[in-house]
């Protein structure tokens, strides 16, 4: 039997999809508080008819990838692989893989609640210290002072517990995705360091290659928090400690993935999205303290002074594999688990993937965290086909000539668009997310030879047109009206009706005989 011909087989245990006796997500799911355990999560989603359990025996190496791969962006549910070869633990991927599961996740009926429990936050915090009060640990103040994370003794990721010698990564389900890919990696995981003086929280989610039996690469790019950290530990000739957590409340995963300064404490910002503080035990080798009920922690560190070792290639979401590229090691010096524990996955491919769908969701709950650095901005969007990185539209409130570049200047300088390689300036009366809208816009509004302009910044290390050992290039369009201060000569109008015609033609709709009224154009 040919591959194909056993994947089909495979996939025929998995429930069919579409499922025309499930009605849509937001029609039949109770909003929750904040869950307990990954174990909470799937039970619901059990109960929801969002959870298919693989019970044929899968292989790490490729062919859980392309199970999870050929059901994604067709409304699949959660995957939970019971049996993995040569592995004593499940694998769980496309756990968030719908926006639909993203907001049971957090509780909320829809992404826009997400987004109001951040601004409701915000209100009586000025613009300029909402930074400071989402800060480390207990020392939030402010309005997110009461999602500070409670420590305990003992705890549930604890139950078992491996230490030195006993390490050996390979006993874990890590995923092999693509076949460029030299070996295995983790791709779920939440790593986690802190600040030498201040123990101030920083957390990311990266991909995390398999080494050797105690060892990770970390792939990480420059721009981010834990590799300006680790200059600072190299300085001071001390080893920078490290955690990569897996599974526990989804926020928790959420909170790393957001893309925001490294002073926001991780497990604040997951107590925010969750509703309720997190419940955080110290780390038995390393001085770090991480959620209490997550699944799999590893406990290491990095030494600054050791060289980095060439890892890749790595299956993005833009479809393709990053170049081999030097990354620092993480030496793990424990791993802990949970006793019955599930090693969740997210699966690399082309866009939407279970990545992109994250990020993207987070796009939006953040909103008015960005609105607050730039406050003439109105509304934005990273759309999936770029990978939720690396094309942007921002709406904004034009007031004066020149905006549309200050505003292209500011955002690139902010972690949402640090990568976007295309940006869009459109007026506020547009919506972002209407691609023909936004289209037109270009085509009315943009002369090649005035509002098209260039900048250069870090390169994007997921980028398969960066040329390596570049800077990164970046575009931008500004499709705002014009300013009289920013053209010469006459301006061509927007064809109008007027008020009156309008206002007859919707008295007499129902004359015509033409069904409903549509919108009006």
């Amino acid at each position: 039997m040919g591959l194909k011909q056993a994947l089909v087989l495979r996939l025929a245990q998995v429930i069919p999809f579409p499922n025309p006796l499930r009605p849509p997500c937001h029609q039949h799911y109770n909003i929750a508080m904040a869950y307990r355990s990954l174990a909470d999560f799937l039970e619901e989603l059990g109960c929801a008819g969002e959870l298919a359990r693989v019970e044929a025996e899968v292989n790490p190496a490729l062919e859980i990838a392309h199970v999870a791969r050929r059901l994604a962006g067709r409304d699949a549910p959660t995957l939970l692989f019971s049996r993995v070869t040569g592995r004593g633990f499940p694998v769980l991927t496309n756990l968030l893989a719908t926006e639909e599961r993203v907001c049971r996740a957090l509780g909320v009926g829809s992404l826009a609640d997400a987004e109001q429990r951040i601004a409701n936050l915000l209100e009586p915090t000025q613009a300029s210290g909402w930074l400071a009060s989402l800060g480390a640990g207990s020392d939030a103040s402010g309005p997110f002072a009461a999602f500070s994370p409670r420590r305990v003794k003992s705890a549930a990721c604890q139950q078992s517990v491996r230490l030195g010698s006993d390490v050996d990564l390979n006993e874990l389900p890590l995923l092999r995705c693509a076949q460029q890919e030299t070996g295995p990696s983790i791709t779920a995981a939440a790593l986690v360091t802190a600040e030498p003086d201040s123990h101030r929280l920083v957390a990311g989610r990266y991909h995390l290659p398999l080494l050797s039996r105690d060892r990770l690469g970390i792939a990480w790019t420059g721009p981010d928090g834990p590799a300006r950290l680790l200059n600072e530990y190299h300085r001071r000739a001390g080893r920078m400690p490290v955690a990569a957590v897996l599974g526990g409340d989804p926020a928790c995963l959420l909170a790393a993935s957001a893309v925001l300064p490294a002073a926001a404490d991780p497990w604040v910002l997951a107590g925010v999205l969750r509703d309720k503080p997190l419940d955080v035990v110290a780390c038995r080798t390393v001085d770090l303290h991480v959620p209490a009920d997550a699944d799999f922690v590893l406990e290491g560190y990095i030494d600054p002074s050791e060289p980095f070792v060439e890892a890749g290639p790595i299956h993005t979401s833009l479809g393709h594999c990053s170049l081999p590229r030097p990354v620092p090691v993480m030496h793990v010096t424990a791993i802990t688990h949970r006793a019955n524990p599930v090693f969740p996955a997210l699966v690399p491919g082309s866009t939407p993937d279970e990545s992109c769908v994250i990020d993207h969701a987070l796009v939006r709950i953040f909103q008015p965290l960005v609105r607050h650095a730039v406050p003439e901005l109105v509304d934005y969007d990273l759309p999936l086909f770029g990978a939720v990185r690396q094309w942007a539209v921002l709406s904004i409130r034009k007031t004066y000539p020149g905006q549309a570049r200050r505003v292209a200047s500011l955002a690139w300088g902010l972690r949402p668009f640090l990568f976007a390689k295309v940006l869009v300036l459109v007026g506020e009366e547009v919506d972002v997310r209407d691609a023909n809208r936004v289209l037109s816009e270009i085509v009315a509004h943009v002369d090649p030879s005035r509002d098209i302009f260039f900048h250069q910044g870090p390169p994007d290390p997921l980028d398969p047109s960066q040329t390596p050992g570049t800077m990164g290039h970046r575009m931008a369009l500004d499709a705002t009206a014009k300013l009289a201060e920013e053209r010469s000569g006459p301006r061509a109008q927007r064809a109008a009706i007027g008020e009156e015609v309008c206002r007859l033609v919707a008295e007499r709709w129902n004359e015509y005989g033409l069904g409903p009224a549509p919108g009006v154009p």
